[in-house]
């Protein structure tokens, strides 16, 4: 499992930003119950778990290449560093896009909620996991409609509600999700969410380092257009 401490290489831009990693905690570190249900239909017989991801559940190989890819141990020989930018560009042709909108032209990401979101400014803290359905031996993958829930996650405590949105992957479509938190204890990292669909997820946190990067980026762009307009 890839190392869920991640930092950001501030030097480098956003879209070639990479997560180094450091110790690999368990599932049950890492998320020490199952999640609570708070709404939602699920059916007779099976309940809400978290589990390591299992890529050959996946429909979509992109996916679960991706998936596969992110968390890798650092200490395999095939490990490179991979950022929230580089899932972004794995998958990018999966995406939905806004109407009228070219091709050439990039992704407009938003929330669940509707509300614009750059998820380069963002980092991971956490290794993908799966949201699944279980009898106990028996996953699903799929569900009727949505699902929300409280999942308690180790690497959350202490943070600022402000700065924390999940991440998750429809394994099945290869559509990305930036879902909002609705509920937020810094104690026990209670994080409650809406999932839209069930599959791999991670716990991303905004960093200040990303964004200004990113800002400085933007305004060097604007001011060599600016003067290359004014030759």
């Amino acid at each position: 499992m890839k190392k869920f401490t991640a930092m950001i290489c501030a030097a480098a831009m956003s879209a070639s930003m990479a997560i180094t990693a450091v110790a690999a905690p368990s599932i049950g570190q890492l998320i020490p119950e199952a999640p609570e249900l708070v709404s939602g239909e699920i059916q007779s017989g099976y309940y809400l778990d978290v589990q390591n991801v299992d890529t050959t559940k996946y429909e979509e190989k992109a996916v679960a290449d991706i998936v596969e890819k992110f968390n890798l141990d650092d200490t395999d020989p095939a490990y490179v560093p991979v950022s929230v930018a580089d899932i972004l560009e794995a998958l990018k042709d999966y995406q939905p896009k806004a109407e009228g909108q070219d091709e050439s032209q990039p992704i407009e990401y938003k929330t669940t909620k509707g509300n614009p979101i750059v998820p380069t400014d963002y980092e991971s803290i956490t290794p993908f996991v799966d949201l699944v359905l279980t009898d106990g031996t028996n996953v699903e993958y799929t569900t009727e409609g949505t699902i929300k829930a409280t999942v308690k996650v180790e690497p959350a405590k202490n943070l600022k509600a402000e700065d924390l949105v999940l991440m998750q992957i429809d394994p099945a479509t290869g559509v990305i999700y930036f879902i909002e938190i609705d509920e937020y204890d810094p104690v026990t990292g209670a994080i409650t969410a809406e999932f839209p669909v069930l599959g791999p997820f991670m716990v991303l946190e905004k960093s200040e380092a990303i964004a200004a990067a990113a800002a400085a980026q933007t305004e060097a762009a604007t001011e060599a257009a600016t003067e290359v307009a004014a030759e």
